[in-house]
């Protein structure tokens, strides 16, 4: 459910004019919302954490609806930045509860996986969830 209060989506597109990333501000919630679309490489996964960097950077938030339902394929070639790098970077900015929607495939959450382990940063608290709605509810409490 996308709040209705929202600054202006952002999209990220390949070279071929393909949008792989959108995250919008949900003001009234209090949370970025994120959506990854089609098949990421390290180059977009790293394109798009440092889109949410910024968005933190410019207005601190706690939480991130992150949706992985339109992601094609494994993303594990970016574990690696997302655990070590961008983890510790959007912790120091303030992030605090990382709700994460699977994407259908085996490949998604086998890279989801292999994420939250290598992750050590304890300040984020990591879950997943098939369902955005059900990822949603939870955020909102996180946030309440």
């Amino acid at each position: 459910m996308w709040e209705i209060n929202s600054m202006d989506k952002t999209e990220l597109k390949k070279a071929n004019g393909d949008v792989y990333f959108e995250a919008q501000r949900l003001l009234l919630n209090g949370y970025i919302h994120v959506n990854w679309i089609g098949i990421q490489s390290l180059e977009t996964v790293v394109m798009g954490g440092n889109q949410i960097l910024a968005m933190l950077r410019e207005k601190p938030c706690r939480g991130l609806l992150n949706s992985n339902r339109e992601l094609i394929g494994p993303w594990e070639v970016a574990v690696p930045y997302m655990a070590f790098k961008w983890a510790p970077a959007a912790s120091s900015l303030g992030l605090r509860y990382f709700a994460h929607v699977l994407s259908p495939g085996i490949f998604g959450k086998r890279s989801f996986d292999q994420f939250q382990t290598q992750m050590k940063e304890p300040l984020i608290i990591v879950r997943s969830f098939e369902e955005q709605t059900q990822a949603e509810q939870w955020l909102l409490k996180q946030l309440a």
